[in-house]
């Protein structure tokens, strides 16, 4: 790897050495040669020392009695008996080391190293008493396992405690002042131990028969991959969210110095390459673009005269009027990104419950089509068929991905995509009712803003990976993933649970409610079905301008131009043939200025109404007017009505822009991690985004007034009101006064949304009747599995029993309490699944062992208190956060 050169040495004073140039690079790449061939021994020497002993106590389902773990091995124990066919301990050697070392548990400051005769390395003999060397060849410096797993377990909980934090937490206790140079200290070892941690996992993974290729994805979250024999079939196959964050950006190598770490973490679970993503860059390009190619609207751009005859050019036309607005809401560093990043953020996806699917960096630019259409590939290759896709722009990329070459197999599959429910209400309601998870047919109550949720945790990394190396920035973000992961296994049974009750409250108390709306208004099933599709007919026209409806605004905008320059030609030819000079004037020089100007002003007079008389001509020969049009013309009056409702349309349109905004920031105020100087600044931005408002109330008042007959004003107190687009949209049609329809009623619309909430909730029940089951057979499935593991281990004495046997434990446990909650959901009044676990598809049927049985009621039972506890206080801690939130919220809010 690295190629050693000849050293010669020159005389210049002093001997000096020449010939071999040094540079960090070349340290950093030898020290991370060395890390590399003692590696696999060093992961060897952590299992040895932390699970020496473990296995000796526990019972044959893995768990010590008692629920009691033995514990770990310690530096401090003292060595066991050498059990039969273990190689002799080699002699000890004259000698030994020294290091300094830092443990914050015995606040010891320097290890003494006995080395036998074969050691081979000081990093490995460390690793032997529990310390983590900083340098694998000769380290004076090391820190204890135990301190470096405080800082694991810290930063998986708190991603934003940085590591000068801890240094500066270790130094307190060593009394000692902090020098910048332990930052380095113990940034450097804890790479080391999370790449220990790493590979023990990939270890654990194998052991289980858990690392084939893909095989998170496919399995991971067991309410979405446990697909049983004879369960029902549900529209859509899966349920997945996909969205960029630029949060987690890296500042790039200035022009003057090299990267001294150019590692890249290969073998990623979560990752996907960039030579990958790289594939479906400029699949798809507008004709007539002229920003970069691959955002993620490229699709709607591929608009011209060839598409006035497809029946799809004017739904993509208003699905592009529609990117339009959302983009309007939108922070600029959204639309481009400065050149000091190199990663400038990441796309990501997950499924309904929150386990991350594919992370993948967005490198030097924004959020570009490559990174969702990578998303599209994987999901079509790995995941089924008719996967329902969550994305904020979903409207757009939908004729995006049609125009790209995974257009045909995504139609194949029986995908669809929508927007997600948040971002939707800033769509024109046109979009919201086709692309809206409300409006979705097997959507469920699923809102599909889970990226959402899952990017306010990851945001708490941002601090810790801004400057990092490009390996350790993904080390640090896979490490907090696989955490993420964990935790959403843990509250898969919560998840379920709650969305079940949420479910069955909507069917029990709005169904009550919509029924009797419906006999006091007088209206039926039939009539609300009737109504919905003259809303959709409704709404699909709006925006729609006939071919002579525009050539007639053009040819009254000309005749109209033409009026006024034949009023200024004609009083410049009178003013120029009335014009005179001086018979004897006393200044020739400007009575000759005089002249000319007159002589311009009259040319430049009967140039532009020539010009502007040759435009009419032409629009009258294809229009096909005999004789031209006068005010007095029918024709003529129509057109100057219909401008009218242009510049009303302009002004409404202006208005909805504004509040989008708005409604935007004010989300913006209550984001998590906001800090005060941001939130001064969205405060600022509000008050002169409702001062614009204002004064775009007062256009449109202006122009609704002109119209015949006049449109009703706005009232700023009810536009601050206005909290979903479909009021706006409402106002949009000037040609058909729709205030004497049924289906534009308040109460009629609130009747026909309920209708759709209760649709969707039991849509919902369904997908959970699903979703239980098949968490309860994994669960029942990897009880039987679990005892094999560990009775094939023993057998082969492999090193990696202690680390099966931990994670076995604690996955046992969750287990248990994931139990519980599915017997929550199997008691609630109003279940409609099958109870019990099932057969997965492509596996044995599971034969009934009563042991098994009864054990898994037992811990259901026994774990159920515990279990309700746990959750209350998880239910508390979360009211406690919002209500934080909102108080913080209300005490940024300005009283002007």
């Amino acid at each position: 790897m690295f190629t050693h050169l000849h050293v010669h040495y020159r005389w210049n004073g002093h001997w000096r050495r020449v010939g071999q140039v040094k540079t960090w690079r070349s340290r950093v790449g030898r020290q991370q040669e060395a890390w590399g061939n003692v590696f696999d021994q060093l992961v060897q020497r952590y299992l040895t020392w932390k699970y020496q002993s473990a296995g000796s106590a526990r019972d044959r389902d893995g768990i010590a009695p008692d629920g009691i773990v033995p514990e770990p091995r310690t530096r401090n124990d003292q060595a066991e008996p050498r059990r039969e066919n273990e190689p002799a301990v080699p002699p000890l050697a004259d000698y030994s080391y020294t290091v300094n070392v830092f443990d914050i548990t015995t606040l010891a400051r320097v290890l003494t190293v006995q080395r036998h005769a074969d050691s081979t390395s000081l990093a490995l003999d460390l690793m032997l008493h529990s310390y983590v060397a900083k340098s694998p060849s000769r380290p004076t410096i090391a820190v204890s396992v135990e301190t470096l797993q405080l800082l694991y377990r810290l930063h998986q909980r708190k991603p934003s405690y940085s590591i000068e934090a801890f240094a500066k937490v270790v130094c307190d206790y060593y009394n000692i002042p902090y020098r910048h140079h332990l930052r380095e200290v113990f940034g450097d070892t804890f790479e080391i131990y999370l790449r220990i941690m790493r590979s023990v996992h990939c270890m654990i993974q194998k052991a289980l028969g858990w690392d084939e290729e893909n095989w998170r994805v496919k399995n991971a979250c067991h309410a979405c991959c446990y697909k049983l024999e004879d369960e029902p079939e549900l529209r859509f196959g899966r349920l997945i969210a996909m969205d960029g964050n630029n949060s987690l950006k890296r500042i790039a190598t200035t022009a003057h110095r090299t990267a001294a770490d150019t590692r890249i973490l290969h073998n990623s679970n979560y990752f996907l390459s960039t030579d990958f993503v790289n594939q479906y860059a400029n699949e798809v390009r507008g004709k007539y673009s002229k920003g970069p190619a691959g955002d993620p609207t490229d699709g709607l751009r591929q608009l011209d005269d060839s598409d006035r005859n497809d029946p799809q050019a004017a739904r993509r036309q208003r699905l592009a009027s529609c990117t339009k607005n959302w983009k309007s809401a939108a922070k600029e560093d959204r639309k481009k990104m400065w050149g000091i990043f190199d990663e400038a953020g990441v796309f990501a996806a997950a499924c309904r419950h929150g386990f991350l699917l594919w992370v993948m960096d967005m490198v030097c630019s924004g959020e570009l089509a490559k990174y969702p259409l990578a998303i599209i590939s994987k999901t079509l290759e790995l995941l089924g068929d008719r996967p329902l896709i969550g994305y904020d722009v979903g409207c757009s990329f939908d004729v995006t991905t049609e125009k790209s070459s995974l257009g045909p197999a995504f139609a194949t599959s029986g995908g669809r995509f929508c927007v997600c429910a948040f971002h939707g209400y800033s769509h024109s309601y046109t979009c919201q009712l086709e692309y809206h998870p409300n409006i979705i047919v097997g959507a469920g109550l699923e809102d599909l803003e889970t990226m959402e949720r899952i990017f306010s945790l990851t945001n708490m990394l941002a601090s810790v990976t801004r400057y990092a190396s490009p390996y350790r920035r993904r080390l640090f973000i896979e490490a907090y993933c696989r955490q993420l992961d964990e935790d959403k296994y843990h509250n898969a049974g919560t998840f379920i649970l709650n969305n079940y009750k949420q479910a069955l409250g909507i069917i029990h108390s709005d169904a009550t409610t919509l029924l009797e709306a419906m006999h006091s208004l007088s209206i039926t099933d039939k009539d609300l079905d009737v109504w919905e599709d003259e809303q959709v007919e409704f709404f699909s026209r709006i925006g729609d301008e006939l071919p002579h409806d525009v050539h007639a605004v053009a040819y009254v905008e000309r005749l109209q131009e033409l009026r006024d320059l034949d009023s200024q030609r004609r009083n410049a030819n009178a003013q120029f043939l009335a014009f005179a000079p001086p018979a004897h004037g006393a200044n020739y020089a400007q009575d000759l200025s005089a002249t000319r100007r007159v002589e311009t002003v009259h040319r430049h007079a009967n140039e532009r109404y020539n010009r502007v008389h040759n435009d009419v001509c032409n629009l009258e020969l294809q229009m096909g007017i005999v004789h031209r049009w006068t005010t007095t013309t029918p024709e003529y009056i129509a057109a100057i009505k219909y401008i009218k409702e242009r510049k009303y349309l302009l002004a409404l349109n202006k208005v909805q822009k504004l509040v989008v905004q708005r409604l935007t920031e004010l989300s913006n105020m209550n984001i998590a991690q906001t800090g005060y100087s941001m939130r001064t600044h969205i405060s600022k931005s509000l008050q002169t985004r409702s001062k614009a408002i204002q004064t775009a109330v007062a256009t449109y008042n202006a122009a609704a007034t002109a119209l015949d007959p006049p449109r009703p004003p706005l009232d700023w107190q009810e536009i601050g009101n206005y909290q979903f687009l479909e009021q706006f949209a409402l106002l949009q049609d000037t040609r058909h006064d729709v205030r004497g329809k049924r289906w534009i009623e308040p109460a009629v619309r609130a009747c026909m949304k309920m209708r759709l909430r209760i649709r969707r909730a039991r849509e919902e029940v369904e997908r959970l009747n699903v979703e239980v089951r098949r968490l309860h057979t994994a669960i029942r499935d990897e009880r039987r599995l679990f005892p094999q593991v560990r009775d094939r281990l023993q057998t082969a004495r492999d090193p990696i029993l202690g680390a099966v046997l931990e994670f076995i434990e604690r996955r046992q446990r969750i287990n248990s309490e994931l139990l519980s909650r599915v017997h929550q959901v199997y008691s609630l009044d109003g279940f409609t699944g099958t109870k019990g676990p099932g057969t997965r598809v492509g596996t044995l049927p599971f034969i009934n062992n009563p042991e098994d049985g009864a054990d898994a009621e037992g811990d259901a039972a026994e774990d159920d208190e515990v279990a309700d506890q746990e959750v209350d206080i998880l239910e508390g801690d979360e009211e406690q956060e919002a209500l934080g939130h909102l108080v913080e919220f209300i005490s940024a809010l300005s009283i002007t």
